[in-house]
C-alpha cells in the first residue's frame, strides 16, 4: 500500500491536537457538577477528577505501544489491524468516518455557535441564526484545513495556549488568594466515595478526544517517537489544569457558592478577577478553546474516508485515495467528511425543532462516544495478547497499563449505557456497524482474487 510520507507536523502539533480536543468547553463548567455529586466535597472532587483520567492517561500509554509499532496512514485503523486484522479495523474506521468524527463536528460547532450567540445576542436575532453561524464556522474551519495545513496547525497550538490562560489564572489566584478552609475539613473516607460515584460519570465525557492524534500519526516528524510523547505528556497536562482549575475556583468562589450559581461560577470567578468586563473577555476565551476542539476534529475528519480508501475498502477508492498535489489532501475525503458532518448537523436540528423527533431527547454527542470505547479496549486487549507472545518485554506497560486503561474505558460505558436514551444509541450504533459490515463485504469480500 502506497502513502504519503511528507512530514509536516511536530511534536507540540500532536500535543496540541490533544490537548486541544479534550480540553473544550466542558472543563469551564463542570466544577458545579462534580461538587453537587460529592456534596461539596474538593478533596473527592479531585479523586473523582483523577479516577475519570485514568482512561487517558493509562489509555494512552497503552496506545502509546501501538505509536511505536507503526506510524502508516490511518492512525487507530492501523493499530486495530495489526492487532486484530482488516476487518477489525475496517469496522473502526467505518464508525469514525460515519459516526464518531462528523457528529463530534456537527455538535462542537453547535456548541461554538452558541457561545457566540451569548457574546453577541444581535447574531440571534435573524431566523435560524444559529444555525447560519454554525455553518459559518464549519465552513471557515474547513477552510482552513483545506487550504492550509501550516495555518491549521498554527490554529491548533495557539487555541491550546489561549485556553490554558483563564484556567490557569483562575486555578493560580484561588490557591493564593483563595480560603484555603474550604478544603482543610475535607477528607475522603469510604462512604463518601460510594455516594459520589455519579461524579465519575459527569467528568468522564469531558476526558474523551484524547485519541484523535494518531490519526495525524503518518504526517508527524519522528512520529514514533513523537506520537507516544504526545500520547503520554497531554494527558498529563489535561489532569493537571483540570485538578488545578477545580481547586483554584473551589477555593476562590467556596463549594457552597458554586453549586448555587451552577455554571455562573465560572463567569462569578472571571469577574472577581478582570472586573465587570471579566465574563466577555472569559467567553471569548471559552470559544477559542470550542474552536480549537472544532479543527482538531476537522483535522481527523478529513482524513478519515482517505485512510479506509488506501486499503481499498470503499467504492471508487482509487479516486478517494488520491492525494491534490496542491493541498496534501484528498479532496474527496474532505468533501465526504464535510457532507457526513452536514447530515449529523441535520439531524441535531431535527432533534431540537421538530417536537415529534425532540420529545425523545436525542444528543448526538453522545451517539459516538461509546462504541468508540469498545474499539478502544479492543486495541489495550491487543497489547496485552503482544505482551503474553512475548513481544513486548515491560510488563508494566504491557498488563497493568491495559488493565487500568480497560477500567476507565468500562467507566465510559457504564455512563453512556446507562444515560437517557443510552439503548437508543447503543441500537443507532450497532445499525451503523452493520451497514458497514455490508459494505466491508461488498467491496472487499466480493473483490476478485486478482485484483490490487
Amino acid at each position: 500500500m502506497q502513502q504519503e510520507k511528507t512530514r509536516k507536523f511536530g511534536l507540540l502539533m500532536s500535543i496540541a491536537m490533544i490537548i486541544g480536543i479534550v480540553i473544550g468547553s466542558g472543563i469551564f463548567f463542570k466544577a458545579d457538577d462534580i461538587l453537587i455529586q460529592t456534596n461539596g466535597n474538593i478533596m473527592m472532587g479531585c479523586l473523582v477528577l483523577l479516577l475519570g483520567a485514568l482512561g487517558i492517561i493509562f489509555g494512552g500509554i497503552t496506545i502509546s505501544e501501538w505509536a511505536k509499532l507503526t506510524d502508516d496512514a490511518g492512525g487507530l485503523i492501523s493499530y486495530a489491524e495489526n492487532a486484530f486484522g482488516k476487518l477489525f479495523a475496517f469496522l473502526l474506521g467505518w464508525f469514525q468516518s460515519t459516526v464518531y468524527f462528523p457528529a463530534l463536528v456537527a455538535i462542537v460547532s453547535f456548541v461554538a455557535a452558541n457561545y457566540t450567540l451569548a457574546l453577541f445576542p444581535f447574531l440571534g436575532s435573524a431566523t435560524y441564526g444559529i444555525w447560519l453561524m454554525t455553518l459559518v464556522y464549519l465552513i471557515a474551519i474547513y477552510g482552513i484545513n483545506l487550504l492550509s495545513s501550516k495555518l491549521s496547525e498554527i490554529f491548533q497550538t495557539s487555541s491550546m495556549f489561549i485556553k490554558l490562560i483563564p484556567l490557569f489564572l483562575i486555578a493560580i489566584c484561588g490557591l493564593i488568594f483563595g480560603n484555603p478552609h474550604a478544603i482543610a475539613s475535607h477528607s475522603i473516607t469510604l462512604p463518601i466515595m460510594l455516594s459520589s460515584t455519579g461524579a465519575i460519570v459527569a467528568v468522564a465525557f469531558s476526558y474523551d478526544g484524547w485519541a484523535v492524534a494518531p490519526s495525524i500519526g503518518h504526517e508527524i516528524k519522528n512520529s514514533k517517537r513523537n506520537l507516544p510523547l504526545a500520547l503520554i505528556i497531554s494527558p498529563l497536562i489535561i489532569l493537571t489544569v483540570y485538578v488545578s482549575y477545580f481547586v483554584g475556583i473551589s477555593l476562590m468562589i467556596g463549594p457552597g457558592e458554586i453549586m448555587k450559581m451552577g455554571d455562573l461560577a465560572f463567569s462569578e470567578a472571571a469577574e472577581r478577577l478582570f472586573g465587570p468586563v471579566g465574563e466577555r473577555l472569559m467567553l471569548v476565551a471559552v470559544i477559542i478553546s470550542v474552536l480549537g476542539t472544532l479543527n482538531g476534529l476537522v483535522v481527523a475528519n478529513i482524513r478519515a474516508p482517505y485512510f479506509l480508501a488506501l486499503r481499498k475498502e470503499l467504492p471508487y477508492s482509487d479516486k478517494i485515495g488520491v492525494l491534490h498535489p496542491k493541498f496534501n489532501l484528498s479532496i474527496l475525503s474532505t468533501l465526504m467528511s464535510f457532507v457526513m458532518s452536514l447530515i449529523w448537523l441535520g439531524i441535531h436540528f431535527l432533534s431540537l425543532t421538530v417536537p415529534s423527533i425532540s420529545r425523545f431527547g436525542i444528543d448526538i454527542s453522545s451517539i459516538p462516544i461509546v462504541i468508540m470505547y469498545l474499539f478502544y479496549t479492543g486495541l489495550y486487549v491487543g497489547v496485552m495478547m503482544r505482551t503474553a507472545k512475548g513481544l513486548i518485554h515491560n510488563k508494566l506497560i504491557g498488563y497493568v497499563c491495559p488493565i487500568f486503561a480497560i477500567l476507565g474505558a468500562f467507566m465510559i460505558l457504564y455512563g453512556g449505557l446507562t444515560a437517557a436514551n443510552g439503548v437508543i444509541y447503543l441500537i443507532v450504533s450497532g445499525l451503523i456497524l452493520v451497514s458497514g459490515l455490508a459494505l466491508y463485504q461488498f467491496v472487499v469480500c466480493k473483490k476478485p482474487k486478482n485484483s490490487v
